[in-house]
């Protein structure tokens, strides 16, 4: 069993964070901060199958995991990401059970030898998705359900308010139902993750997502806004 499935079946808290940068050297950077996972997000970034395979490469010398996150949820498309040494899958866009069945036999299919250290991450992104959460819970071979709470909260009408009260209630449900249901809850920390990550752990959330981005945006600004005080 690798170490990020030893710390979900002790109840621990695992931290995924988004490099924000197709930078290799930058994951192994961050890893050092004693993060656990590396999220190639291939949905929504430039990476070739050659970058993830050294994003991989530098997350493994690093000593952490990493997790591949495709634009489209096709066998044969997994598959080379697991070729390319990744440690696990996230897969977008999961609306039923059935679907989430699916993406486990590719992973079975992918990896026939060594499936069962391989992370699963299924993604929940609308309403219709957290009304079937409980059948989804229910499938052997996940390990993850990755609330998209952004995705939600445009789906319920509230665009860019990921905190709203009926946003907020509605995760709260979700959440309890992945913890029912014996799988590991994952939520995005956002950027006021001094407010933020006590509600998480509060509610049961044991997967952590960050993103580089708002720990540089964060440092930069507290420099810049220090500067302009100190010279005044």
């Amino acid at each position: 069993m690798n170490k990020v499935k030893q710390k979900l079946a002790a109840g621990e808290v695992v931290t995924m964070f988004n490099p924000d940068f197709a930078s290799p050297r930058l994951v192994e950077y961050i890893a050092g901060f004693g993060l656990d996972v590396a999220w190639i997000d291939a949905e929504r970034m430039s990476y070739d199958f050659e970058r993830i395979e050294e994003m991989a490469r530098a997350a493994r010398a690093a000593g952490i995991a990493s997790v591949a996150r495709p634009w489209l949820n096709d066998a044969g498309l997994i598959t080379r990401y697991f070729d390319c040494g990744v440690d696990g899958i996230m897969v977008p866009h999961v609306e039923d059970a059935a679907t989430a069945r699916r993406m486990v036999d590719i992973v079975r299919y992918a990896r026939p030898k060594d499936h069962a250290d391989k992370i699963v991450i299924i993604m929940v992104e609308t309403p219709t998705a957290i009304e079937n959460i409980d059948a989804i819970a229910a499938v052997p071979g996940i390990d993850v359900i990755n609330i998209g709470v952004n995705d939600v909260a445009l789906a319920l009408g509230y665009p860019g308010q990921p905190e709203h009260p009926e946003v907020t209630a509605l995760l709260e449900k979700a959440i309890a139902r992945v913890v029912k249901g014996g799988k590991t809850a994952a939520l995005n920390v956002l950027t006021n993750w001094e407010q933020r990550m006590p509600w998480l752990l509060a509610n049961g959330v044991r997967w952590l997502n960050v993103r580089v981005g708002n720990f540089i945006a964060r440092g930069a600004r507290q420099y810049t806004d220090l500067l302009k005080q100190c010279a005044r």
